[in-house]
């Protein structure tokens, strides 16, 4: 499998989640519903180790690995813990959802450049000129 398809899927994932996120009654707890949350996703990560991993079967992590894993759980957990308090805020989906994933891309663009000396193509730069365009716009002519 290639990582081309994942790339379409996850983020309908995450709109899913976050339409999701609208339901929820008010007055509940963005942080008991993220700790929900990251018990389920715990469970569902830890059988999915077992079910496709090779050879022995440890749930042991190097030091380092152990260290990224802490900041990467708490960058989720507090990511999370934004998409959800936007929703009871009263984000509308349409509008959320058009900030942040060209956000996401910008962000994730510039993290390449600096920390992983990734090379910016011509398409990408005109990716993220249209999406700055369609910020401005969306920030801009919002109602």
């Amino acid at each position: 499998m290639t990582w081309l398809p994942l790339a379409f899927i996850a983020p309908l994932l995450f709109a899913v989640y976050q339409a999701l996120s609208k339901l929820l009654p008010k007055g509940t707890s963005v942080y008991l519903v993220n700790a929900y949350a990251s018990l389920i996703g715990l469970l569902l990560m830890l059988a999915l180790y077992f079910v496709t991993s090779h050879g022995a079967k440890s749930v042991r992590l190097s030091p380092k690995a152990l260290y990224l894993a802490i900041g990467i759980g708490l960058l989720i957990s507090l990511g999370n813990y934004g998409i959800i308090k936007a929703f009871s805020l009263g984000a509308p989906q349409s509008q959320f959802s058009a900030i942040m994933y060209p956000t996401l891309i910008t962000y994730a663009l510039i993290i390449g450049l600096i920390a992983f000396h990734e090379k910016l193509h011509i398409v990408q730069l005109l990716g993220i000129v249209l999406a700055g365009t369609g910020l401005f716009l969306i920030v801009y002519f919002r109602k």
